[in-house]
Parts: C-alpha cells; sequence; structure tokens
C-alpha cells in the first residue's frame, strides 16, 4: 500500500459527490422494499420472538442465549445477540410492524456501500476512484443482494460486513491516532463478530492488506495481535453461549442440507465443489435466484462429474492466480480472497453446515466479483487504471448497471410476502421439496383456496421427499376431506414407519379410522397419540 494521496478541492467535490451518488441510489434501488411484510425467518427473529417482541427488556435474554432462543429450543450452534439487539430496539419504538425494520436494512446498505467505497480508494490508492465507483455501483444493484436487503432477518449479513468496513476505517482510514484508533478497530471486529460467525473470514483480508506494505509474517502477527486477541475473545464468549445452554445441539439432516443424503464425505465434498461453481458463476451473472435450495435441488454428485471438476478446477485456479498476483496486482488477490475465503466457511468445502446453498451466501464474495468485471473490462479496452476511463468503457459497465438494476428492483418485489415468494421461487427451485410444500401452502391457505393445486405440490413434494412430515399430514388431511381414507392411512403409516410414534401422524390415524367407522382402531391410535 502507497503513500496516500492529498486531493485538490474539485477532486473533493467530486469526491461528495459520489458519495451522495451512492448513498442515494443503494436507497433507490430498494425502496419498494419498504412496504414489504415479515417474510420467512422474519417471523422467529422479529414478530414471534419473545425476546425481541419484549423490546429494550429483552436485550439481557438476547445477549446470554444462542441466536434462535427466543423463538425455539432449537440450538444450532450460532450466535449473533447484534442483529437481535437492533430489532428489539425498533420493536420497542414500533412494535409488530416491518416498515420500520426494512427502512434501517436500506439505511444500513446505504452507509455500508459508502464505508466500502471509501475503503478501497483509501488501500488502492493509485487506482482512479472512478474505476471503484464503477465496481461500487454494479454493487448496490447486484441481485444477489436481494435476499439481504429484502429479508429483515438478514441483517446479520449487513451488520458483519458494515463494522467491519468500520473496523477497517480505524486502521486504513483514518488519521493515525494510536490507542484511540486500535481500541476502536477491536470493538468494530468484535461487532462484526456478535454479527455472524463468518466475519471471522475477514481476518485473512486485513492480513492481506498489511502485507502489501509489511512482508514479515511474524511482524504482521504482532501489529494485529490485538484483533488475534478480540476474536479469541469473542471466540470464548460465543462458546460459552452455545455450551451452557440446556438445549441440545442440533443434529442436521438432509432436510436442512442436501449433502447429508450422501454417507460418502468425497461426494459430499464433491458436491460442495459443485456448487461453489455455480456459486462464482451467480457472483459474476445470477442467472436464477431463490430463497431455497434444500433437498433436493442440489443432487449428490461424484467427482467424477463435471460439476465437481469445473468447481475444483475453478477452486484451483483462483487460489493459483491469487498467489501468482500477490506481488504484481494485489487488487486480484484481494478480490479472490474477499470471494474465496467466505465461501469456503458457507460452501460446506470445510465442513458441512446447516443449509446446503443460498444466495445471501454471495452478498461479501460480489465485493470481490463486481471489482472483477470493471477489471476485465479496462483490461480488454487496455484502459489504464489510474485515469479517467474511456466512454466504450463506461457504455459497457452502464449496460451491466441497467441489466442488475431491473432484475434487483423486479426480484425486490418477490420478497413482498410469504406466499408471492413461495409462488414464484417453485419455478427457480423445482427440484426443492421445500418449495414446492410452501407453494401448496399458497392454495391452501390464502384467498386463493384452491384445494386440488394444493394437492398437486403436496404430490410432488413427496414424490421428491417421501418423508416429508408436514407435507404428509397436509396432504392426508386434503385426502380426508376427500373421503380417500386408504391414500390417507398409506400416507400415516409411511410418517410413522420413518418418525416412531409421532403424536400428530397418530392422531390423524386415529381421526381418519374414526371416520371410516372403525372405532377400535380409531381408539388405539388416538390414546397412543395421547400418551406419547
Amino acid at each position: 500500500m502507497s503513500k496516500k494521496y492529498t486531493v485538490n478541492p474539485v477532486a473533493n467535490t467530486s469526491s461528495r459527490n459520489y458519495y451522495i451518488l451512492i448513498a442515494a441510489l443503494s436507497f433507490l434501488v430498494y425502496a419498494n422494499t419498504l412496504k414489504h411484510d415479515f417474510v420467512l425467518d422474519d417471523v422467529a427473529v422479529i414478530k414471534n420472538n419473545r425476546f425481541v417482541t419484549a423490546g429494550l427488556k429483552g436485550i439481557p435474554d438476547i445477549l446470554t442465549t444462542f441466536y434462535w432462543e427466543g423463538y425455539w429450543n432449537s440450538n444450532a450452534g450460532l450466535y449473533r445477540p447484534l442483529s437481535l439487539i437492533s430489532f428489539a430496539i425498533e420493536y420497542q419504538v414500533s412494535p409488530a410492524n416491518p416498515f420500520i425494520h426494512h427502512v434501517f436494512n436500506v439505511c444500513y446498505y446505504a452507509l455500508l456501500c459508502c464505508l466500502l467505497y471509501e475503503f478501497l480508494c483509501k488501500v488502492f490508492n493509485k487506482t482512479d476512484r472512478r474505476f471503484f465507483l464503477f465496481a461500487i455501483l454494479l454493487f448496490i444493484v447486484h441481485p444477489i443482494h436481494t435476499e439481504v436487503v429484502a429479508n429483515i432477518k438478514s441483517r446479520d449479513e449487513l451488520f458483519s460486513l458494515l463494522f467491519f468496513l468500520l473496523s477497517c476505517r480505524q486502521l486504513y482510514v483514518l488519521p493515525a491516532n494510536g490507542v484511540k484508533r486500535l481500541v476502536f478497530s477491536c470493538l468494530f471486529f468484535l461487532l462484526a463478530l456478535l454479527s455472524k460467525e463468518g466475519a471471522i473470514a475477514f481476518i485473512p483480508v486485513i492480513f492481506l492488506i498489511d502485507y502489501m506494505e509489511e512482508k514479515n509474517i511474524l511482524t504482521l502477527i504482532k501489529k494485529r495481535a490485538a484483533l488475534l486477541a478480540t476474536t479469541a475473545l469473542w471466540f470464548a464468549w460465543h462458546q460459552y453461549i452455545i455450551l451452557s445452554s440446556s438445549s441440545p445441539r442440533i443434529n442436521y439432516t438432509y432436510s436442512d442440507n442436501s449433502l447429508f443424503a450422501s454417507s460418502s464425505v468425497l461426494d459430499q465434498k464433491a458436491t460442495a465443489f459443485g456448487m461453489f461453481a455455480r456459486y462464482i458463476i451467480k457472483s459474476f451473472y445470477p442467472y436464477t435466484l431463490s430463497y431455497d435450495y434444500s433437498f433436493n435441488e442440489i443432487p449428490i454428485i461424484s467427482f467424477a462429474s463435471i460439476p465437481a471438476i469445473c468447481g475444483l478446477v475453478l477452486f484451483a485456479a483462483f487460489i493459483w492466480l491469487a498467489f501468482k498476483t500477490l506481488k504484481t496486482n494485489p487488487l486480484i488477490t484481494f478480490c479472490i480472497t474477499m470471494i474465496v475465503f467466505p465461501l469456503l466457511l458457507t460452501g460446506n468445502l470445510l465442513f458441512n453446515i446447516g443449509a446446503t446453498m443460498a444466495d445471501r451466501f454471495l452478498f461479501i464474495p460480489t465485493i470481490g466479483s463486481c471489482i472483477l468485471i470493471c477489471w476485465c473490462v479496462y483490461t480488454v479496452f487496455k484502459i489504464n487504471f489510474s485515469t479517467k476511463p474511456a466512454a466504450s468503457v463506461q457504455y459497457i459497465l452502464l449496460a451491466v448497471f441497467l441489466l442488475f438494476s431491473v432484475q434487483t428492483f423486479t426480484r425486490n418485489k418477490d420478497w413482498k410476502d410469504d406466499f408471492t415468494l413461495f409462488k414464484r421461487d417453485v419455478t427457480h427451485a423445482p427440484g426443492s421439496a421445500r418449495t414446492h410444500f410452501n407453494n401448496a401452502l399458497v392454495f391452501e391457505k390464502t384467498i386463493t383456496n384452491d384445494p386440488g393445486r394444493a394437492q398437486k405440490e403436496y404430490e410432488v413434494c413427496l414424490g421428491i421427499d417421501p418423508y416429508y412430515h408436514d407435507a404428509i399430514l397436509n396432504l392426508g388431511n386434503i385426502y380426508m376431506k376427500q373421503a380417500n381414507y386408504a391414500a390417507a392411512i398409506k400416507l400415516y403409516h409411511t410418517d410413522l414407519n420413518k418418525y416412531k410414534n409421532n403424536p400428530d401422524a397418530l392422531g390423524n390415524m386415529g381421526y381418519t379410522f374414526y371416520k371410516m367407522g372403525q372405532r377400535d382402531s380409531a381408539m388405539y391410535y388416538l390414546k397412543k397419540a395421547e400418551l406419547t
């Protein structure tokens, strides 16, 4: 990292205008989400979360419990109090009002984008600011971000990056101020970690930036000892909260993460590399978007399959290119680091997590992909990175910007409410049992009230996953209303063979026999359900 240059008043005014443009565009592109309802996990983290709905009084409970405890006792090993605290404060001001949460999400996004632009300009100060302006404008309108900004729950993603950038602002942007700067950088990094565990992937980014000035690894470690100590403190805090909970840890199954459908570790990793290839493509060209990629949208594959081979080659190529350009073009290394390290944690490459795949996992990697899009256009047209780009370059980047903008603005509408999203994304992830189950709810639970369509969707769902418990119960109820008792009993037997003595299935079985006039069988299952 070279010596920082000073800017003249004209350049200063131009820079201020850039910040205004970034903030305004960030807000405008998501303005059509402000009147949206609570969607998906918003119910669990806000609407029906007993800690959040307690307002300010719930903050002590949020600080001392795992992430989901305010809604259910499923200990997933997550501790992310910061976003929940912000929800509780907003709930105190305006209870059960999604509008206030959406407004803050968009505002945080606008602030984050301004900080990202400032950070890039300061760290890579030999590059013309307009280059990073183009990159940030693409980042702002990237369609993959709709899940992060439009879905309130994903504020943990926003906060994680926002507080990392605030930490970097203390380290690289503001004038040196000794202990004060060190304390604030550590504090902001701690807040990033308390927002989401994945913020630990930012540690290599910080070391990479430092390496641009100081090549001695031991010196770098000593220089960032306070940040490493902060990370250790967070980890101890995190583990204490998780391990002190009386709720047992979740054992994930294939319904959470499709990789668990295979007992072969090699096939699991082959599938993960296949998904890595998908992630890379979507970070540059978001060809499809979905709120869900669960079983069996991403089928298990082997290393002999083309997607796995492509993913492995891409991964190896990225690592090779990152080391090759480390000294000659550290911006490329930075982009690859921003893409690869977050996906190591969320892409099931190092270890299996509680989700197969998610668009929100590309929020941070798209920093790297948006810069690389601009870099490729500049390189093709042989534009000097320290000068004003030619009109041809601006037109191409404008075309990409408009393409992304239209897709983002349109995608935002899908996140209006659960049922709008469910109807839309069943076509985006047709291999997912969950998308078909949720789409069945659209026809069963809304004003549409089309049990025939609901039945078809439940049947597709069970064709993908024959043991989808809730689909079995709901389809069984439809069969009972049709007096198709034999089909209903067959479904309940399937459920009971998989989930022994499930009270819901037992109760439904008893009620079905009662409708059939078989009182003895009805009493047997109803009593068993009562005792379970």
